[in-house]
């Protein structure tokens, strides 16, 4: 394993294509909820809420018996989970005792949502007769209020509630619109498949699909306000783009490593693109004109990825921090802090301005959850099963 270090970087070998219009990096005002992936609709991994400054202890972890991916989700009495083969669990918050479970009898969605009465769970097929729905339960009793489906097994994922709607993506065909209330269809746009995330700003929904190209829509009709395709032919289906008050930062693979795109978030208009060293599964963080995202380093063979801080007016590194594994989970970000987990087995916290290590967590396995961070605890998932509550 390489040993862990902080690398302040330069990058003049770094190209950077920038636009003729000046960008506008005016802060996200977005107010931060623990019961939504990133902490808000835009995305940017941005918690009020303090985290562990110092090495932190072990308030509780709960073992699921299955990896677990997603972040959890957190309201005032609960802690809400998925894990890889389909379980799905509201947890005492204090005490991390399960209230209740439900067996989704198929993989989980990615990532679930919470709305004030119901938890949204998707559900993926394991086989082609297998079913594949989107699940309501309510979140005092897991019992269920309703499901939708449609007629194909294209596998529902990552629901995103937006006052009283919910926006989904199938793995193949539709981003999906439907009512809170009961799960009625509103309108589905086609899409060319994908995991991530939909986000919602100044009343747009976008969202960034398995070939990259990049949507905006009306939240209520579903009409298509611009597109952005772009060049590249590769499919990335797990980076989640970020977005402030003038754009929306999205990753953009390409044979060897990518790019980060900057686009105006009202006309898809491309302002500046800069390029990243390595390639990156990583949903972007974004803070103060400061993008933070993951990367895969040189690969399988070395196996350590890194943390990346990016200047977004110029693309300069600030500064990069190198793990012992891929780092493939976004960053959340509290006060001066950046938490985020690695494939070398765990959860790291590093100053937000420097990129020195502050602690770091050992788990028994990579940590690719997201975490969330509430009233000086961070809560995670880890590949070894436990979801894990640190203060």
């Amino acid at each position: 394993m390489s040993p862990i270090k902080n690398v302040i970087a330069t990058a003049p070998h770094y190209i950077f294509i920038v636009s003729a219009s000046a960008l506008m990096l005016t802060p996200t005002s977005s107010i931060a909820d623990s019961g939504i992936f990133q902490a808000n609709l835009e995305r940017t991994g941005v918690y009020n809420d303090m985290g562990p400054e110092n090495s932190p202890e072990l308030v509780w972890k709960f073992d699921t018996n299955s990896p677990v991916l997603s972040t959890p989700l957190i309201n005032e009495e609960s802690v809400y989970v998925s894990d890889f083969e389909g379980g799905v669990y509201a947890l005492d918050k204090k005490l991390g005792e399960v209230k209740w479970n439900h067996e989704m009898g198929g993989r989980a969605s990615f990532q679930i949502s919470l709305s004030t009465d119901s938890l949204l769970v998707g559900r993926h097929p394991f086989r082609e007769d297998d079913e594949s729905y989107l699940l309501a339960m309510d979140i005092e009793s897991g019992e269920e209020l309703w499901r939708y489906w449609d007629n194909d097994l294209s596998a529902l994922d990552s629901p995103t509630v937006y006052r009283e709607s919910i926006f989904l993506t199938s793995m193949h065909d539709y981003l999906y619109a439907l009512e809170l209330e009961n799960g009625r269809e509103k309108w589905k746009f086609p899409i060319q498949g994908g995991t991530r995330q939909p986000l919602l700003s100044s009343n747009i929904l976008y969202f960034q699909d398995n070939t990259q190209a990049i949507y905006a829509l009306s939240p209520d009709s579903g009409d298509l306000l611009w597109s952005y395709i772009p060049e590249s032919s590769i499919e990335n289906s797990f980076s989640t783009p970020a977005i402030d008050n003038c754009c929306i930062y999205a990753m953009m693979l390409a044979e060897e490593s990518g790019s980060i795109i900057i686009l105006d978030k009202y006309t898809g208009e491309l302002r500046t693109e800069f390029p990243i060293q390595f390639r990156s599964n990583s949903s972007i963080s974004l803070l103060d004109g400061i993008a933070f995202f993951g990367d895969d380093g040189e690969g399988h063979e070395n196996a350590h990825g890194y943390m990346n801080a990016m200047d977004i007016e110029s693309g300069e590194l600030i500064w990069r921090f190198e793990t012992g594994g891929f780092v493939r989970g976004a960053a959340s970000i509290s006060g001066n802090t950046v938490y985020f987990g690695s494939g070398d087995h765990h959860l790291y916290a590093v100053d937000r301005y420097t990129g020195e290590l502050k602690w770091r967590y050992e788990t028994g396995g990579p940590v690719t959850s997201t975490p969330a961070i509430v009233d000086g605890r961070i809560y995670f998932g880890s590949i070894d099963g436990h979801v894990y509550v640190l203060e």
